[in-house]
């Protein structure tokens, strides 16, 4: 992390040692980005416990509150993604850190519901097809005997999928405690005034 000429904070994704895209964020300018790239904070050798973030910022916002929970975070290492997760870094991720707990830190909202789903099946080599309509979150599993699964937008979420899938959940799901903040960085921006 450092900060550019214009004072916004910048955090640099990175694939094969290679410079892949960098987020931004200041007080006018929030650039999320959309890469294969990965950034990373914390215990790269053997954490026991692995934080799967859209973005940095969030992660930081996250390690704000939640620290005590986790005992400083020592031995854990969050790693940001990007806005559009993939198979790809988290089978590297998987092998790099095959004895850690994996923890989703995804939005509290579809997109990051889903995220979850998608994280836990990718880490068992699993996967599936989701779709929205008419208020019913619809997933298919891409593996003979292909599998569906209907859930209500309202109540879909990591573990009423993993139960009507029935698959036993292999992650920790982490959202605001109060459902009217989608991540964590809203909810610490609502806290102390930033919105």
């Amino acid at each position: 992390m450092h900060f550019d000429h214009a004072g916004r904070l910048v955090f640099n994704y990175y694939a094969n040692g290679d410079l892949k895209d960098s987020e931004l964020f200041g007080f006018k300018t929030v650039k999320l980005v959309c890469t294969n790239g990965l950034w990373f904070a914390g215990d790269q050798h053997k954490p026991t416990n692995v934080f799967l973030f859209f973005s940095a910022m969030e992660a930081i916002a996250f390690a704000h509150l939640k620290s005590s929970k986790f005992n400083d975070f020592s031995r854990c290492l969050f790693v940001a993604l990007g806005v559009c997760p993939s198979k790809q870094q988290i089978d590297l991720l998987k092998k790099k850190f095959k004895e850690s707990k994996f923890h989703t830190v995804f939005t509290n909202d579809i997109i990051g519901k889903i995220y979850d789903c998608k994280a836990s099946l990718w880490l068992t080599n699993k996967d599936c097809s989701f779709a929205l309509g008419n208020d019913i979150v619809t997933a298919v599993t891409n593996a003979t005997p292909f599998k569906t699964v209907s859930i209500n937008r309202n109540q879909f979420s990591y573990f009423s999928f993993h139960r009507q899938l029935g698959k036993r959940s292999n992650i920790k799901t982490h959202k605001p405690s109060d459902k009217k903040y989608l991540s964590f960085l809203g909810y610490l921006a609502q806290k102390n005034g930033f919105t």
